[in-house]
């Protein structure tokens, strides 16, 4: 959606969003930090001492260039030359020149410096280890987000946050916002407007993840409460409901809580490990010590278990690699019953079928149901013109946009009775095939009475060789059920 002035100006106009926008105008950088660095642990006095450091530079500006050239010179100038201040004793390296990790590490303090000086061009990034918060308020209001670039590319990876000020600043003008109204957007407005969901209130897991917890970490996990959650290094494709098994790491050598993951696993480009998840819902459990998972005849064959939980975070496991742990858990005298599992969809196909649409009826749309679809998500013999006077009909279509001439879905499933030889499913891919081509979807789902095929778009065409094939009754095992949801799953294809 687009920012909706009248419920903007509401706000601008408000008590409140006179306070927040003058916060921003008014206050003491100090001030500023303290109110966004404090509860993330960071050291207030370094952060204002960097601050202050970033202040004692020297910067003539080109004078014939314009505010967005010379701000862009600024943020250059600081990786071509590093930081060089006096004290008593001569001149010294507060930083040396491209010194990337040193600014990313400290992309707060150093933003709040650039936008002290260019306010017009550059915004205070307060979003590290909450990424995912400033995706989801540029998601809402149509902001298109550049491409966080790869872990090893420290330089992209900084000239992101120019990146993100670039598409910040087309948005500030294409809305009349000034700079203080755009920290007030950005900071207030938007979190309010959205709202965020409660960490209460999650889904099924589909995944299974090791991570690892140091010495210093314990402490932390150990007072952990209900409402407690912490950022941590993982892996970038953990989903939201996920279970997050947490190893701590030498001395205690043990798997010790079991928590789950509140948010999407992101990529947060100023964040040192770079792939990042936040955990909840921690629960202490009875420990599990690593001799004891070494000398198990079922665990000990795990890798990462052969690797001495060596670069543990973000390590995936199975379904059946995590009920041996609760086994072991459950010897120990732990109650299991409150520790998440994989649901069990409990599906049994009606196989008592006798032409296509007994198959719609019968096997594909409860299997739909299942995996948290429901009727409004698809349309049936969705009618698309293919060429001249002709018009085709794909047996379902999912999340259609019916626009006439311009039709799109993001996933299309054909039906059949029984798909008897390769040939009969290299005629049907094709049909699909030539829907899917049409309408930009990026899955094709094939059904007949015994299997399912999927088809994924890689490179923007599909590969007829290239699909995962399941009979039904193996929709009932929680490791394939959750890798089919992954794949097709509402909350993946929406």
């Amino acid at each position: 959606m687009e920012l909706n002035k009248f419920i903007w100006n509401n706000y601008k106009e408000s008590k409140e969003g006179q306070e927040v926008i003058s916060f921003f105008e008014h206050k003491e950088f100090n001030e500023i930090l303290s109110k966004f660095i404090d509860e993330k642990n960071k050291d207030l006095e370094d952060y204002n001492n960097i601050l202050n450091a970033f202040s004692y530079c020297e910067f003539e500006f080109d004078e014939e260039k314009n505010v967005v050239e010379k701000a862009k010179d600024l943020f250059k100038y600081f990786i071509d030359n590093g930081l060089v201040l006096k004290d008593e004793d001569g001149e010294f390296s507060y930083f040396e020149k491209e010194y990337f990790d040193f600014l990313l590490d400290v992309i707060e303090p150093y933003s709040l410096h650039l936008f002290d000086i260019f306010p017009d061009y550059f915004f205070p990034y307060f979003f590290k280890l909450e990424f995912a918060k400033l995706q989801k308020i540029c998601d809402t209001f149509n902001v298109k987000i550049p491409k966080v670039p790869l872990k090893k590319n420290k330089k992209e990876r900084l000239n992101f946050y120019l990146e993100l000020c670039d598409v910040f600043f087309e948005f500030r003008e294409s809305n009349n916002l000034n700079p203080f109204e755009f920290c007030a957007f950005l900071y207030d407005f938007a979190p309010k407007y959205i709202g965020f969901e409660k960490i209460e209130d999650l889904p099924e897991p589909t995944n299974i993840w090791l991570c690892g917890g140091a010495k210093d970490d314990y402490p932390y996990l150990s007072r952990a409460t209900s409402k407690t959650t912490f950022f941590w290094q993982g892996n970038e494709d953990t989903k939201r409901g996920d279970i997050v098994i947490m190893y701590c790491l030498s001395p205690r050598s043990n798997i010790e809580f079991i928590c789950r993951a509140v948010n999407d696993g992101i990529r947060d480009p100023f964040f040192h490990y770079y792939g990042s998840i936040t955990i909840g819902h921690i629960d202490k459990v009875k420990p599990i010590h690593i001799s004891q998972i070494k000398n198990d005849e079922y665990l000990k064959n795990i890798p990462i278990v052969r690797k001495n939980f060596q670069g543990v975070n973000g390590t995936q496991i199975s379904n059946e690699d995590y009920k041996r742990i609760l086994y072991l858990l459950e010897e120990k005298g732990e109650d299991i019953s409150r520790l998440p599992k994989f649901s069990i969809i409990d599906f049994k196909p009606n196989v008592d079928c006798r032409n296509e649409r007994d198959v719609e009826i019968k096997i594909v749309e409860p299997f739909l149901q299942k995996i948290e679809y429901s009727e409004k998500d698809w349309l049936r013999q969705f009618s698309v013109r293919m060429g001249r006077g002709e018009r085709n009909y794909p047996d379902y279509v999912f999340f259609a946009e019916a626009n006439k001439g311009y039709e799109k879905a993001k996933m299309l499933l054909e039906t059949k009775f029984a798909i008897k030889n390769n040939r009969e499913l290299e005629e049907t891919f094709q049909q699909a095939h030539s829907y899917a081509l049409r309408l930009e979807t990026q899955k094709i789902v094939i059904c007949d009475k015994d299997f399912i095929w999927i088809y994924s778009r890689k490179n923007n065409s599909f590969d007829r060789t290239k699909y995962l094939k399941f009979n039904w009754d193996e929709i009932n095992n929680p490791d394939i059920c959750n890798q089919i949801k992954k794949i097709i799953g509402k909350d993946f294809i929406k």
